[in-house]
């Protein structure tokens, strides 16, 4: 999967699933930028990518807020000269297996999981146009094909991501756009920490629901990621592929 020569926006690009793909682009040959709103964490995470020899820019991100976005990739932009690969990672849990949902929470899993993707998207599209070429790669969830009820807000926004990401398939096929999805499954993260008061527990029960009996990793979401990013996927745009070790069948 070689990546030289091209450069890749990673949205919540400094720690968990976000590392890892950040990773796995590098090692493909992709520069890379980090945003994220945590931008000490994305300095930190740029210095270990450079210490591999690859070219790195860590940004603030807010995908919740336009001005944000704007400044994000233009400032990516006219580092780097081009954007050609746009990751959407960037998400945010807020229930917990053992409270009821609310509306608030409803509102924060969309406004982050379903429209900071829209905001980076509008936010890039000129460029990938006027470059007639672009590669986009969301990340949703395997819970967006099989809820779980205790967290409808996360389910819900995830699986509108996939609906989302077949849409911008459509739309922008004729700008020789491609736009996929990864859909993760059960990878231990400080996010997928915050479902349950007992992460460890929790990460039993999921890998022995699983036909592969063994845990998935953050750089196991990036092969994905790289993947999709990569010549060897070109005709590949609109699907959802579950890296999950065969939890959900589909």
């Amino acid at each position: 999967m070689d990546l030289k020569s091209k450069v890749a926006l990673v949205t919540g690009g400094a720690q968990g699933l976000g590392k890892g793909i950040v990773a796995e682009l590098a090692a493909a040959g992709a520069q890379v930028v980090i945003g994220d709103i945590d931008l000490k964490a994305a300095q930190a995470t740029a210095d270990e990518m450079r210490s591999l020899d690859c070219d790195v820019l860590p940004l603030a991100l807010d995908v919740s807020d336009d001005t944000s976005v704007t400044n994000c990739v233009g400032q990516g932009i006219g580092h780097f000269g081009q954007i050609d690969i746009l990751v959407n990672n960037a998400g945010i849990h807020r229930e917990s297996i053992e409270t009821d949902s609310t509306i608030e929470q409803f509102n924060q899993c969309f406004d982050v999981n379903l429209f900071g993707i829209w905001r980076m998207v509008t936010a890039l599209l000129p460029h990938f146009k006027s470059a007639h070429t672009g590669n986009i790669v969301n990340i949703a969830s395997i819970n967006g094909r099989s809820p779980w009820a205790d967290t409808p807000a996360y389910s819900a926004s995830k699986a509108a991501v996939i609906n989302l990401t077949q849409s911008l398939a459509i739309k922008l096929g004729a700008d020789n756009i491609n736009v996929n999805a990864v859909c993760p499954g059960g990878v231990m993260t400080r996010l997928a920490d915050s479902f349950s008061s007992d992460g460890e527990k929790l990460l039993e029960n999921i890998i022995d629901e699983r036909i592969l009996k063994r845990p998935l990793s953050a750089q196991d979401i990036g092969c994905a990621v790289a993947f999709f990013a990569s010549p060897k996927a070109k005709n590949i745009t609109g699907q959802s592929l579950n890296v999950d070790c065969g939890t959900v069948l589909s």
